[in-house]
């Protein structure tokens, strides 16, 4: 598999700096946007952090794919894989996001 030096570079990047990223947003779970997430919605916070996970591991699988330490159809394979549970994960994003914006809207606008 052939990346343009774009999405080989996109994805140099994540994978470098995504388990940093998910580190830190494991272990900040004190104050801000990501400690208000943490009280109110944990499963939101956990969803979205395996999603972040696979994304890694998505592009994981394209570099070793690029570099050709995998075989095309070991990585097709896994992108399906990966891809299913993306999609599950994504759509359920969405609507605990979308749950816990209405949440936050209304107790603001009731204080």
């Amino acid at each position: 598999m052939v990346l343009s030096p774009f999405d080989l570079t996109i994805a140099l990047l994540i994978v470098a700096l995504m388990p940093f990223i998910i580190w830190v947003n494991y272990s900040k779970r004190d104050g801000g946007v990501q400690g208000y997430l943490w009280r109110e919605s944990p499963i939101l916070v956990w969803v979205s952090l395996v999603f972040l996970g696979l994304i890694f591991l998505s592009s994981l699988t394209r570099l070793l794919a690029h570099y050709g330490l995998l075989s095309l159809e070991t990585m097709d394979t896994l992108s399906m894989i990966l891809g299913i549970p993306m999609l599950v994960l994504s759509i359920s994003i969405l609507v605990l996001a979308t749950v816990t914006v209405i949440r936050y809207v209304r107790i603001r606008n009731s204080a």
